[in-house]
């Protein structure tokens, strides 16, 4: 089920608002039971033949969870249990979504077509899959003790992240299950409402406008023709602009449905565009994905590779090549596979992965500098790095959306002027009107407060008090509780909901 739906925002959401608040909010033996058997149904709605396969991998992951307890209370090993418990979750997610497209790949470079029949890719994998194994992890790292199975399994089934996140932390979301919300239950709805508004707005104006701006250049790009270099620029500024906010909004309806249930969920998304580096902009954009990456790739990796370096005395650019740049490149490569099966999102983790290395370098080289020098940088210096920074994505994004590395190839080529291209574009509002838009657009994203900063005073996500001094922005809206600001959010609610009857497209992040 979409949460721009009106199925969702009709029917679902507040028939289980008026159950869960009148009848289990605080009521402790049924509150969990009732979550998880809400999330059910949600996901039957969306995808009822995978319903199984979700709880076949929520039983199997605690049996191993319950494996690894074992062991560890009793001194020994946990490695084998997470082996097989990381090698099973694994396993399902690479069936799923990654075995059909390898089989087609080596058939294509061995000259063998075997008939594959189209597997369905079942809602949210990538996500619950990640999240368990994280669990696994940290539970195998002695971060907590294993408690209920209703804990585990209200962990995993909680609907408002199950589809696409946030990656929750076990410890970060079953305090809160386990306890009675917070707050009055009118006070959560009216701040989850607003925060879910805001992200509705996101999706089905902003995301929904500008995809179809992008869209007529790349569908030309992957039909042969060969757009000209204004048009490709266009169609990549565009393009970025939809994931922006198209996944802010997405990141908003999921916080803003849990606090309307009195759940607090971690920050997902900060204003990335304006960050200064595009290691700042992976520290901001998918938040839980870019946490989960740095704990269980990265940091096992760089940690072992730096000693390594150490004992063999390699020098200081070998050193970095291996401690940092390795890991980095490979933790990008996963996350850049890990949003599809194809060798175009291959490339757009090399790329980020690459940028990042670069990234580190310059820091290094310019460590030194930055010591010996006395004051703030000149003005220039932080307009020029967030400009830098902006088109480097936007040229990795290209390679995100194009559907094969033909037209990733096309696209590039035009970008730098060498395709040749003089395909005509019909622009929905013309060439001036699209400039316009997209004007509009990231004077929005520079200019304006995000969700969480707009609903600052109200703790609107896990650890708000260090993410609010980043990045401050240049103009201030506060959200408050008055008479006013609830006639904002039922306005701007209503108009995100007119809007969506007008017709809306699924978020990017369910095709992951």
């Amino acid at each position: 089920m979409l949460f721009n739906s009106a199925g969702f925002l009709l029917l679902f959401l507040p028939v289980a608002l008026i159950l869960y608040h009148v009848l289990f909010a605080r009521a402790e033996r049924w509150r969990q039971p009732f979550l998880i058997a809400l999330t059910i149904l949600f996901y039957a709605i969306g995808g009822k033949k995978f319903v199984v396969l979700l709880l076949v991998s929520v039983a199997v992951n605690y049996a191993v969870a319950r494996w690894i307890a074992a062991r560890r209370r009793a001194g020994g090993s946990a490695r084998w249990p997470l082996v097989v418990g990381i090698g099973f979750d694994l396993a399902l997610l690479f069936y799923f979504k990654y075995f059909a497209a390898v089989i087609v790949g080596a058939g294509g470079l061995f000259g063998f077509d075997l008939p594959l029949r189209h597997i369905a890719l079942p809602l949210g994998i990538s996500f619950f899959t990640f999240q368990q194994i994280g669990f696994l992890v940290d539970l195998a790292r002695g971060r907590f003790e294993m408690k209920r199975a209703i804990d585990y399994a209200g962990f995993v089934l909680f609907f408002p992240q199950l589809l696409a996140g946030p990656i929750v932390r076990y410890e970060e979301l079953v305090p809160q299950l386990r306890a009675r919300p917070s707050g009055a239950a009118s006070t959560n709805i009216l701040i989850g409402l607003t925060i879910f508004a805001i992200g509705l707005f996101k999706k089905v104006v902003i995301a929904d406008t500008v995809a179809t701006l992008a869209a007529p250049v790349f569908d030309a790009a992957a039909t042969g023709a060969t757009p000209g270099m204004a048009a490709c620029w266009i169609a990549a500024f565009a393009y970025t602009a939809q994931i922006y906010f198209d996944f802010s909004g997405y990141s908003d309806m999921a916080i803003g449905t849990a606090r309307m249930f009195g759940v607090v969920l971690p920050l997902n998304f900060h204003s990335p565009l304006r960050a200064s580096s595009i290691i700042e902009l992976w520290r901001r954009w998918h938040v839980t994905l870019s946490r989960w990456a740095q704990s269980y790739i990265f940091q096992p990796l760089t940690i072992p590779l730096a000693r390594f370096s150490a004992d063999h005395a390699a020098g200081k650019f070998a050193s970095f090549l291996l401690s940092f740049a390795l890991p980095i490149l490979l933790s990008m490569v996963v996350i850049g596979v890990w949003h599809g099966a194809g060798w175009t999102f291959v490339l757009f983790g090399v790329l980020q992965g690459l940028y990042m290395t670069v990234n580190e370098y310059w820091r290094m080289t310019r460590r030194k500098a930055r010591k010996a020098r006395k004051g703030p940088p000149p003005f220039y210096v932080e307009p020029m790095y967030r400009a830098l920074t902006l088109v480097a994505f936007v040229v990795a994004v290209v390679a995100f959306r194009a559907p094969s590395l033909a037209v990733v190839g096309r696209m590039y080529a035009a970008m730098i002027g060498l395709g040749g291209g003089v395909a005509a574009v019909a622009w929905p509002a013309g060439l001036a009107g699209t400039l316009a838009l997209l004007a509009i657009v990231y004077a929005i994203v520079y200019l304006a407060p995000n969700t969480q900063e707009i609903m600052t005073r109200f703790e609107p996500v896990l650890e708000w008090a260090k993410w609010r001094k980043i990045d401050t922005p240049l103009l201030r809206v506060e959200w408050r509780l008055t008479p006013a600001a609830t006639i904002a959010s039922a306005v701007l609610l209503f108009l995100g909901f007119a809007l969506m009857m007008r017709g809306t497209t699924n978020f990017i992040y369910f095709n992951f």
